[in-house]
């Protein structure tokens, strides 16, 4: 039988108070990586196949289909709801939501080991209080962020683009521009300056984030 002691390494930069011992790359860690992946691979194979996205060919989804039906999309709603809430004289306050918050939330996460980390590595011991209060604030955290993903994202109708957003229902209404570059250089361009493009009668004239939002909520409204 193998020793486990000969199956561990000890590395001089991983002194205290990290930990001292490690197990090797190969073949333990390499597999159990390995084994780990093709169960997340195998899971998300599975859950695709047996609750597929109800689209058929045949008999496209109304406009109006797709609440609650959870996607990855609700992600990115959530991303951009700052151009949902913050329109008109608001809009100056666009960076705050869109650049200035997601900045302060990265330098939080990266700034945590910092904060937390000086005390263990000065070899004192997290209290138990500490802890919990750590604990506590990442579930927090974690619960509020699905929150609002959840709750920004159930309303929106997912599987009703396809109802009209298909080559049947006109040129290129599917495809994007087949020059992007072109397209947004100059015929955007032109679309702002003179207010094409006009959103269902709204006082909105120009296809901007926050039309994009409203017409993926409310498809036969926002058009």
């Amino acid at each position: 039988m193998t020793d486990k002691q000969t199956d561990l390494i000890r590395d001089p930069k991983y002194d205290p108070p990290y930990p001292q011992r490690f197990h090797a790359f190969w073949p333990r860690h390499a597999l159990k990586t390995m084994a780990v992946s093709l169960i997340t691979i195998a899971l998300l194979l599975g859950l695709s196949y047996f609750y597929r996205v109800p689209s058929d060919v045949n008999m496209p989804p109304l406009p109006t289909d797709g609440e609650y039906l959870p996607g990855p999309e609700w992600y990115l709603i959530f991303i951009f709801q700052p151009f949902w809430y913050l329109t008109g004289e608001a809009t100056r306050w666009l960076p705050l939501g869109t650049f200035w918050a997601p900045v302060l939330i990265l330098s939080a996460g990266f700034a945590l080991p910092l904060i937390f980390g000086r005390q263990k590595a000065a070899g004192r011991r997290h209290s138990t209080l500490g802890k919990l209060l750590m604990a506590v604030g990442a579930v927090a955290i974690w619960v509020g962020m699905t929150v609002a993903v959840t709750g920004n994202g159930y309303p929106a109708k997912t599987t009703g683009c396809t109802s009209c957003h298909n080559p049947m229902m006109g040129v290129r209404q599917a495809l994007p521009p087949p020059d992007m570059a072109k397209y947004y250089r100059g015929s955007r361009q032109t679309q702002i300056k003179v207010g094409g493009y006009r959103a269902g009668g709204a006082v909105q004239s120009y296809k901007d984030a926050n039309w994009q939002l409203r017409h993926y909520y409310e498809p036969t409204m926002t058009w």
